[in-house]
């Protein structure tokens, strides 16, 4: 579904994740539950909330560092949040860990809020905080690439460590799910990403947009599924200046 290996991109960000650890390291500490956070200076600091791809069953929020530097040098407290992947863990597990993940950053104000999950991150965001209400205030979505119909994996060598069945697949796809309304949810995907990670978003968006959020989409120029998380801190990309200067 996705296409292509992961796997030098899975490489690249557990480099780029290394090397922003050494520079927020005096800044960085780990919540209960393992979700790694780097304060900012000012205590009403913009965050931004990231939750990992991997389809559920690779990577960690210490692969998950990459934009911390840059986030941090632009004023920005960040968060990467840890849950337990397949096949030790299960999808509805994972849902429940980033809801507490959640719960534990709402002890603190905060400025703005940005969510953001990726690939199967996207899944789990949306399942956490727009199929249901979401522990804190979230001021802003943001779901890339992301898989919303769980259905298509069943039957699939995907699913061999997740163990969905047809209901739990049902039961566990935002798409099929009533939303929450959400004022700013932004819906992206790669410009080389492949047809179903497409149609899973623009149609998301759509059902999203129906509960009445007000949704943007954007298809990020020349970036894949892999590697439209680097965009994130960046500002002159579209996105990133969406994510850091402001909601649609």
């Amino acid at each position: 579904m996705a296409g292509g290996s992961s796997a030098p991109f899975e490489a690249q960000y557990r480099r780029r994740s290394a090397a922003a650890r050494d520079v927020v390291a005096d800044h960085l500490t780990a919540l209960r539950g393992g979700s790694l956070h780097v304060a900012a200076a000012a205590a009403d600091a913009p965050l931004l909330v990231f939750v990992h791809g991997g389809y559920w069953q690779a990577l960690s929020a210490a692969d998950s560092l990459f934009p911390a530097a840059e986030l941090a040098a632009a004023g920005w407290s960040y968060a990467a949040v840890e849950y337990t992947v397949a096949p030790r863990g299960s999808i509805d597990g994972m849902v429940a860990e980033c809801t507490q993940a959640l719960r534990e950053l709402a002890t603190e104000h905060r400025r703005r809020v940005v969510l953001v999950g990726h690939s199967a991150g996207a899944h789990l965001v949306a399942m956490a905080a727009l199929a249901q209400r979401p522990p804190m205030v979230v001021d802003a979505v943001v779901l890339l690439s992301g898989v919303f119909d769980l259905r298509p994996l069943v039957g699939t060598s995907i699913n061999a460590p997740l163990g969905l069945d047809d209901e739990r697949a049902m039961r566990l796809s935002p798409l099929l799910m009533a939303a929450q309304p959400h004022p700013r949810v932004v819906v992206a995907w790669g410009e080389n990403e492949t047809s179903e990670f497409k149609r899973q978003s623009r149609e998301y968006a759509l059902h999203v947009r129906g509960y009445g959020s007000t949704v943007l989409q954007l298809e990020c120029g020349r970036r894949n599924h892999f590697d439209i998380v680097f965009d994130l801190a960046e500002p002159a990309s579209e996105l990133g200046a969406l994510v850091l200067d402001g909601a649609p």
